[in-house]
């Protein structure tokens, strides 16, 4: 079950507020389950709130260069990726390739116990750079037990 399910309801909130709060619930779940040694979930978790906080970023910063269509073209991964370089937010300080290979890599059950720690660093510095991070768990929604 997905961590914020039952926890937001995005009809009533902007789309701005959903993605922002979806990263934040995302996060806490991901982190805890890397914690419990679930690397897969943990890592794909993970990686959903970075596209939740990078399709923030852009409506919140960006929104201006999205055009026609902007929340359809925010669907489309490499498009985000591809706004945010030429905005300079993802630079090479970012290792994209590195983040994603780790996923699926985690996700096909293989031991990514090495990179694990340089993952979970690159994110926490990427969403500390664009203002997700740190933010306080204790105004998110209780967690879903059937998130675990």
């Amino acid at each position: 079950m997905s961590p914020h399910f039952g926890l937001m309801d995005e009809t009533k909130m902007s789309k701005v507020d959903a993605l922002l709060l979806r990263c934040k619930l995302h996060w806490r779940c991901g982190v805890r389950r890397m914690r419990d040694n679930k690397a897969g979930t943990g890592l794909a978790t993970l990686y959903d709130a970075l596209l939740s906080a990078m399709r923030w970023y852009i409506l919140t910063y960006l929104h201006q260069e999205l055009g026609d269509n902007g929340e359809e073209k925010l669907e489309n991964e490499r498009f985000v990726f591809s706004l945010l370089r030429r905005a300079g937010i993802l630079d090479k300080s970012f290792d994209l390739k590195f983040i994603e290979e780790t996923v699926d890599r985690a996700l096909m059950e293989e031991d990514i116990s090495s990179e694990q720690a340089r993952v979970i660093t690159q994110l926490e510095q990427f969403l500390t750079r664009i203002g997700v991070l740190p933010f306080d768990g204790a105004q998110l929604p209780p967690e879903d037990p059937a998130t675990f």
